[in-house]
C-alpha cells in the first residue's frame, strides 16, 4: 500500500512540469499574428459574411435567363341545376421562357459576373487592411515593451546616481541639493515606468482584439531581427501599384457595373419577346387530373412593348447615366489619391530611414558623453546638473531610436497596404 502511494506521488510530480509548460503562453511571431488575425479577426469574419451575401445576390440575377416552370393542382365543388353536387379537379404544367428583352437579361448576366469579382476584390481589400492593422498593433506593442525596458534601465541608472551622490554628500563633496535632484530623477523614472505599463496594457488590448482574442489575454511576441528597410522609388513601383491596388480595382469594377446598368435601363424602351407552353388535365374525379382523356396542350408566343409608363424608364436611364459619370470620377479620384498616398508613404519612409541612421549616431555619441560625464563627476570636475542633463539626453536618444525604428516598420506596412501586399 505504501509503495502504491509512493508511485502515485511520483507520477503526480512528473505531471506538474508538463502542466506548467502547457499553461505557458505561446510566443507569437509576426507571421503567427497575421495568420491568427486572418482566421479569427471578428471584423474580417463579418466582412466574409457580407461578401458571401454579395456573391449570392449577384448569382440570383443569373436566374432571370432560366425558364419559369410551374405546376398546379386544384379541386373545386358546387351545386348543379338538379340540386346535385359536382366535383372538379385540374392539374397543369406550364413553361415560359424569355427570348429577348432588349438585352436586359444579357447585360444583367454579365454585370452579375462583374459583381461577383467585385465582391472577391472587396474581401481581398478587407484582408489586406486586417494584415496592416495586425502589423501596426504588433510593432506598437513591441515598441512600447522596449521603451518600458529603457525606463527600467533609467530607474537603475537613477538609483545608482543617487547612491553615488549620497556618498559624496557624506564625504562633503556634494550638496544637499544634489541629493534632492537625484532623488527627483528616481521618481521621474518610476513615473515613466507606471505610464509605460499602462500604455503596454492598452497596446495589448488593441492587438488582442485584432487577433480575435479576449482583450485581457496575455501576449508573448517574438521580436523580429532588425533589418534595414529598403525604400523603393516612386517611378519603380507606380505601375505595379496601379495594377495591384484592390481599391483601384474595385473602382474599375464599379465603373463597369455602372455601364451595364445604363444598358439595362435602356432596355425598357425595347419590346420583349417570350414563348410559353402548358399541359393540363381536368375531370370530375381526382384521378382524371392525372389521366390522358382530358389532356390539353397549348403553346404561345408573346410580344410586349411598354409604350408609356409615365417617366419611369426615362428617369431610370437618366439616373443610371449619372451613376456612370460618378463611377468615372470615383475611379479617377481614387487613382489620384493613390498616387498621392504612394508618394507620401515613400517620402515618410525615406525620412524615417535617414532618421534611424542619425538616431543611432546620436545614441552612440550620447553614450560616450555619459560615460565621460560620470567619470568627471566622480572626480568632482562636473556638476550633478550636467550629469543629469547628459543622462536625460542619453535616455532620449535610446527612446528616440526605438520609436524611429518601429515607425519605419509601420510606414513599410503602410506601403505594402498601398501596393496590395499582405
Amino acid at each position: 500500500m505504501q509503495n502504491r502511494s509512493l508511485q502515485l506521488l511520483i507520477f503526480t510530480l512528473m505531471l506538474i512540469p508538463g502542466m506548467a509548460f502547457g499553461q505557458t503562453s505561446q510566443t507569437l511571431s509576426l507571421d503567427d499574428c497575421i495568420k491568427q488575425g486572418l482566421e479569427h479577426n471578428q471584423s474580417l469574419v463579418i466582412n466574409r459574411f457580407e461578401t458571401d451575401r454579395s456573391i449570392s445576390q449577384a448569382k440570383s440575377n443569373i436566374s432571370m435567363v432560366l425558364p419559369n416552370i410551374n405546376y398546379s393542382l386544384s379541386g373545386s365543388g358546387g351545386e348543379t341545376n338538379d340540386l346535385g353536387w359536382k366535383n372538379g379537379y385540374n392539374s397543369s404544367l406550364s413553361i415560359s421562357q424569355n427570348i429577348w428583352d432588349g438585352g436586359q437579361w444579357w447585360n444583367t448576366l454579365k454585370s452579375a459576373r462583374v459583381a461577383q469579382d467585385a465582391a472577391d476584390i472587396q474581401f481581398s481589400l478587407y484582408e489586406i487592411n486586417t494584415v496592416y492593422q495586425v502589423k501596426v498593433a504588433f510593432y506598437n506593442y513591441l515598441s512600447t515593451l522596449k521603451l518600458l525596458d529603457v525606463y527600467q534601465e533609467n530607474l537603475k541608472s537613477s538609483e545608482y546616481q543617487h547612491q553615488l551622490t549620497a556618498e559624496r554628500f557624506r564625504l562633503g563633496a556634494a550638496s544637499r541639493n544634489d541629493t534632492l535632484r537625484t532623488r527627483v530623477n528616481i521618481e521621474q523614472s518610476r513615473l515613466q515606468i507606471i505610464n509605460g505599463k499602462t500604455d503596454l496594457q492598452s497596446k495589448t488590448r488593441d492587438l488582442n482584439i485584432i487577433l480575435g482574442n479576449e482583450a485581457a489575454a496575455s501576449l508573448a511576441l517574438q521580436e523580429p531581427v532588425w533589418e534595414a528597410v529598403s525604400v523603393p522609388s516612386f517611378e519603380s513601383i507606380i505601375n505595379e501599384v496601379l495594377a495591384a491596388n484592390p481599391q483601384l480595382q474595385l473602382m474599375g469594377h464599379n465603373q463597369t457595373l455602372a455601364n451595364y446598368n445604363v444598358k439595362i435601363a435602356r432596355s425598357g424602351y425595347i419590346p420583349s419577346l417570350g414563348v410559353s407552353a402548358s399541359y393540363g388535365n381536368s375531370g370530375p374525379e381526382i384521378g382524371d387530373a392525372f389521366g390522358g382523356n382530358t389532356t390539353s396542350l397549348s403553346t404561345g408566343m408573346s410580344l410586349s412593348w411598354n409604350l408609356f409608363n409615365g417617366t419611369r424608364t426615362k428617369r431610370s436611364v437618366e439616373q443610371s447615366k449619372i451613376s456612370a459619370k460618378i463611377a468615372v470620377e470615383n475611379l479617377d479620384l481614387t487613382e489620384r489619391n493613390l498616387r498621392k498616398d504612394l508618394a507620401q508613404a515613400i517620402e515618410r519612409m525615406e525620412t524615417l530611414s535617414e532618421s534611424v541612421d542619425i538616431s543611432q549616431l546620436i545614441l552612440n555619441a550620447s553614450e560616450q558623453d555619459l560615460l565621460l560625464a560620470q567619470e568627471q563627476y566622480k572626480i568632482g570636475s562636473l556638476s550633478i546638473l550636467d550629469v543629469l542633463r547628459i543622462t536625460a539626453s542619453f535616455e532620449d536618444a535610446k527612446s528616440g531610436l526605438i520609436r524611429t525604428q518601429y515607425n519605419l516598420k509601420i510606414a513599410e506596412a503602410g506601403l505594402h497596404q498601398i501596393m496590395g501586399k499582405r
